[in-house]
């Protein structure tokens, strides 16, 4: 076994591992104080002891995610020689393409909206398994999947009742969700160590915490219009953002990617065969 294909098995086995230890950290915060578990939970307090650093974290991925977006739906993308044509921007979508932004958008929002009375915090977050599409949509459909993520969080937030300002940030912060593993993950098939491994770094563990990072720095920001105290913010609301999008991508995603992939592929709906040959190449 080669050194790469260590690396991807230590990768899942990392992933896996700190499914486990949240739950077990929780369970234990729980046990401990049943009426206030996240005042000793260690991510909670992680969160709230770095404040002034994961602030400033946060802004950097704010200023870079909300760039990053607007450059993708324009049509660019950014490589490691610069800014390129990623031909998979608005003006360039097909009637496939929007028509895989409404499926994305409808089906995402709709999951996340069936879940929507398991509230963590009434009326900015609550218990969401569907985030386990959001990459896949990413994966299979390109950037007019990200979107769709995007815009279903919004219709979840307005069908739930959880639409504010809050999911402004929401609505950026769920396509990195998707846009993520996307642009790093070189192989989306899931048929393979080094697919699986890459998916497990930017699909389960990045994206958890950018997407964290970026929608609770936003409510920092708003926090006079939202009303929420910084310990909600970032104890609660940005441990729970982590918490969902870790362990529901690092158990479901997988396997649904395994089963999809072959189904989106076959009928000619990833997005890598329905762009041209250099496009594929400029996106990555």
């Amino acid at each position: 076994m080669n050194t790469t294909k260590i690396l991807y098995y230590l990768s899942i086995a990392i992933g896996l591992l700190i499914v486990i230890a949240i739950f077990y950290g929780f369970w234990q915060a729980l046990q401990t104080n049943p009426k206030d578990p996240w005042s000793i939970f260690p991510i909670s307090q992680f969160f709230m002891s770095a404040h002034s650093i994961v602030f400033a974290i946060g802004a950097i991925i704010w200023i870079l995610g909300t760039i990053i977006f607007l450059l993708e739906i324009a049509g660019y993308t950014i490589t490691s020689k610069g800014l390129a044509k990623n031909r998979m921007g608005i003006g360039d979508w097909s009637v496939i393409d929007i028509a895989l932004v409404a499926l994305s958008a409808a089906v995402y929002g709709g999951l996340l909206a069936a879940t929507a009375p398991i509230t963590i915090v009434p009326g900015f977050t609550w218990l969401r398994p569907a985030n386990s599409l959001a990459p896949l949509f990413g994966m299979f459909f390109g950037i007019p999947g990200a979107v769709g993520v995007a815009i279903g969080n919004l219709l979840a937030d307005i069908l739930a009742g959880y639409f504010g300002v809050g999911s402004i940030g929401g609505f950026i912060g769920n396509f990195l969700i998707a846009y993520i593993p996307y642009k790093f993950v070189r192989d989306h098939s899931f048929s393979n160590a080094s697919s699986i491994g890459e998916f497990y770094i930017w699909g389960v563990i990045v994206q958890a915490f950018v997407s964290a990072l970026y929608i609770c720095w936003w409510l920092d920001i708003m926090q006079n219009v939202v009303g929420l105290p910084l310990f909600v913010i970032w104890a609660i609301i940005a441990t729970s953002i982590l918490i969902n999008n870790i362990t529901v991508n690092a158990v479901l995603s997988p396997i649904l990617g395994v089963i999809l992939f072959p189904i989106v592929k076959s009928r000619g709906l990833y997005w890598k065969d329905r762009v041209q040959p250099q496009a594929s190449t400029l996106s990555k």
